[in-house]
């Protein structure tokens, strides 16, 4: 009869902050607190309970509170980056923010938008989009230490084209037919 292993894993009390954990909280704070003002003022110009300033007060108000709250409980709990230069910091958070696929995806986002701003039509625009995008996140699949399996690439490239293909065919029939709404 064997026992199941003891997990030896630090609990999450335990474990320090990567770097921009704490400035997370900091972030939503800051943001919540601009968005809290300009609720403020909207709320001062149409008061009341079913005004529209009603709904953005309360969800800016719990995100404030809420930042308020965390910053409060992990203000003491140790980070990755204490005791390091400010450069240091600024890097590592950096890079726990921004891991490389989040940069690609940014990036095609951008990218994106700039063929939709060019008027290269939104049906070309979002299926190159997605397919780019399927296959980078696929990527996993044919790469193999460092190097590119040929086969693998070719038929996940063409799975992709097909999901592709069947998302465009869904967004035609549902948006342009179903809710007959007009798509750049």
């Amino acid at each position: 009869m064997s026992y199941p292993k003891k997990n030896t894993d630090p609990s999450p009390e335990e474990k320090p902050f990567r770097s921009g954990e704490k400035g997370f909280a900091v972030f939503w704070l800051l943001f919540g607190g601009y968005f809290f003002y300009q609720s403020m003022k909207l709320y001062q110009k149409y008061p009341g309970l079913d005004s529209c300033a009603a709904v953005p007060l309360f969800v800016t108000g719990v995100i404030v509170v809420c930042a308020l709250i965390i910053l409060l409980i992990d203000r003491k709990k140790p980070s990755e980056s204490s005791g390091k230069a400010a450069g240091e910091v600024f890097k590592a958070t950096l890079h726990t923010m921004f891991p490389l696929d989040v940069l690609v995806t940014v990036l095609l986002i951008l990218l994106y938008c700039v063929a939709l701003n060019l008027r290269l039509g939104f049906y070309p625009s979002t299926s190159i989009f997605l397919w780019v995008a399927m296959t980078w996140f696929m990527r996993k699949n044919y790469l193999a230490a460092g190097r590119i399996d040929q086969k693998v690439l070719v038929r996940t490239a063409g799975k992709n084209l097909i999901w592709t293909a069947l998302a465009i065919i869904f967004i035609l029939i549902v948006f342009t037919y179903l809710f007959k709404v007009v798509l750049p």
